[in-house]
């Protein structure tokens, strides 16, 4: 039958995970809330639960666990995690191997590494060996694959695609900096283009009425309703959008020659309304011939990417304990 791991995607909202067998099938799934907003010993909790309930029946020992913030994955520490309270220097290998046991052999990545792993094992990006992630959410996360392996630098920290300057005069993002992707490509961003824009009293927008009373996580769909039904503001909050991931594509393809550029997340899901501004702003600032080569592809495993990632990880890591 061959190795099964446990491959999990750890989120602001939901914990997803399933068991995924060393062909990279699904063979069960589950979902909870992950209750990261009340701090990292409740989504400990929830997490070794969760653990424990997928693999009731079955012999698992490695699972990978992906998981948003600034890692040291080599060590297992999370360094720090703006969306997760109470995290600061956290051993979250050691934490689950004194909770589930010491035998437990647990591979931790950054979210959007996992799904970048996940795409190229799985996704779109199967069939190449070098490739850039960019999952569009509530921020915007990174992950690169180079020569067939996941590149996360001298310290496992790298891949912060959200937090490349695009423009230094720029809005102030969440990690204090100011002009970054993320403050321009994330559903954070759209919430703050239309909370400005709706300052103007004089712009004519249906945004106006849709957005009253509507909850802030609804508010990138109804723009992307807004922008297909063609509200301009609404549609130039979109090629805003496109812009920022063109320069950033232009940038990233010129440092580093891959084959493809995979966008996924949420926002991802307006790629109609951004996808040929950003394509235009890449081909306009990138050299020719590494551009011309390098595809710009939209994610195929949607939640499923993260998972697969993090199984992937603790599968090589099964492999890596026999050698």
């Amino acid at each position: 039958m061959g190795d099964k791991v446990i491959g999990i995607d750890i989120g602001g909202t939901n914990l997803r995970g399933a068991l995924v067998d060393s062909q990279g099938n699904i063979l069960k799934r589950m979902k909870i809330l992950s209750e990261a907003d009340q701090g990292i010993d409740k989504l400990i909790d929830n997490l070794t639960n969760f653990i424990s309930d997928i693999s009731k029946g079955e012999k698992v020992t490695n699972i990978g666990v992906g998981i948003p913030g600034i890692l040291d994955s080599k060590e297992g520490i999370i360094t720090q995690a703006p969306n997760i309270l109470n995290v600061n220097d956290y051993p979250l290998r050691s934490v689950l191997n004194e909770k589930l046991g010491s035998a437990l052999n647990v591979a931790i990545e950054n979210d959007a590494n996992s799904a970048a792993v996940g795409e190229w094992w799985m996704g779109a990006a199967k069939d190449v060996n070098s490739m850039i992630m960019l999952t569009m959410g509530t921020g915007v996360g990174g992950g690169i694959v180079l020569d067939d392996k996941l590149w996360t630098g001298a310290y496992g920290m790298a891949g912060e695609i959200g937090h490349i300057t695009i423009y230094p005069d720029g809005a102030r993002c969440n990690c204090g900096n100011y002009g970054c992707l993320e403050s321009y490509a994330s559903a954070t961003a759209i919430r703050r283009m239309v909370k400005e824009g709706l300052e103007d009293k004089k712009l004519n927008t249906a945004l106006r009425e849709t957005t009253e009373n509507v909850h802030i996580k609804d508010i990138p769909k109804i723009v992307m309703e807004a922008a297909g039904a063609g509200d301009s503001f609404s549609l130039g909050i979109w090629q805003e959008v496109g812009k920022a991931l063109g320069i950033a594509i232009a940038s990233l393809v010129n440092l580093l020659n891959v084959e493809m550029v995979v966008i996924g997340g949420g926002v991802s899901n307006a790629w109609d309304l951004f996808i040929e501004t950003t394509y235009k702003e890449a081909h306009r600032r990138a050299f020719r011939a590494p551009m011309k080569r390098a595809k710009i592809q939209r994610g195929i495993l949607r939640d499923d990417a993260g998972i697969l990632g993090s199984a992937y990880l603790a599968l090589k890591s099964c492999n890596e304990k026999r050698s």
